[in-house]
């Protein structure tokens, strides 16, 4: 559906879209419904939830959305790795039912609770009390576990004053606690996305610190850059912008926002224009997999 203005917004309103937020169904820690209230407040028109390797939200921030007027974009952050980097790919516009995908999410939820096991043994490797159970318990059962998890358990356990100090000193790349999100290439995420209709784009490329590898991804079948986001300063949102012209690939942007339970912008602080959200559409379109009969 083309993106509507809620019926309140006066003609010629600009509208605009936030196309990176997450709730407490993976590492945020507002409701669906919250998560609706504060993008109204903030003048959205579009909103995309893009919990992580999760679907489980969207339902209920699309019954939210609807008395708004809003647009809900179904999407996701997904996990791969390559050249020992981490990897995000968002994905928009997929079939959340789509055979391949529900299985690659299950997937990934089995490895997801693995890799907190194995990143709660490598700490207390390094002397830290501290339990999966505890881990999973701030997950919740509907959630999906990751590091901000462990963080919050570090935290509570007194090992660290903040979740930032946690990933800073024990769970970032360089710590003791790293273990990668998931051990797929990224072309084969680019493929479940894709095999499901949807529009990968990379997210915050600031982060994978290997610009050299973004014209690989994009023969893999990356579709756009998110060009603007928190970590992309003035002068990186200017380099990205003309890369993703070189590249002829889509232009995404968001908040990243998780509320209280990771430091960032707040939900709408960064936002792009409903026209990048019409081009994002008419790729999706155009773009749909061949279904066998």
């Amino acid at each position: 559906m083309t993106p509507s203005a809620s019926s309140t917004t006066p003609p010629g309103t600009p509208r605009w879209a936030d196309l990176h937020t997450h709730t407490l169904f993976s590492d945020g820690v507002d409701t669906p419904q919250r998560l609706v209230e504060l993008a109204h407040a903030a003048g959205l028109s579009v909103l995309a939830l893009t919990d992580h390797d999760e679907t489980g939200g969207i339902a209920q921030v699309e019954a939210a959305a609807a008395p708004h007027g809003m647009t809900i974009i179904p999407g996701i952050e997904m996990s791969a790795s390559t050249e020992d980097v981490e990897v995000h790919i968002l994905g928009y516009y997929f079939d959340r039912n789509e055979p391949g995908l529900r299985r690659h999410l299950a997937e990934q939820k089995a490895r997801r609770i693995e890799r907190v096991k194995e990143i709660v043994r490598r700490l207390q490797r390094v002397g830290l009390a501290i339990e999966a159970e505890e881990v999973f318990a701030f997950a919740g059962k509907d959630g999906t576990v990751g590091r901000p998890h462990v963080a919050q358990a570090l935290v509570q356990r007194g090992h660290v004053a903040t979740r930032a100090d946690a990933f800073d000193r024990y769970l970032g790349p360089d710590g003791p606690g790293f273990v990668p999100g998931s051990p797929l290439p990224p072309r084969r995420i680019i493929e479940v996305l894709r095999g499901a209709g949807g529009v990968p784009v990379l997210a915050h490329p600031v982060y994978l610190k290997r610009d050299d590898l973004i014209p690989k991804l994009v023969d893999d079948g990356m579709a756009g850059l998110e060009v603007y986001h928190p970590g992309h300063a003035p002068d990186l949102i200017a380099k990205y912008d003309r890369l993703a012209d070189t590249l002829h690939v889509l232009k995404t942007g968001g908040s990243d926002y998780h509320g209280t339970a990771k430091e960032g912008a707040p939900l709408g602080a960064v936002r792009i224009p409903v026209a990048l959200v019409e081009t994002l559409q008419a790729w999706h379109r155009a773009h749909q997999p061949t279904r066998a009969s």
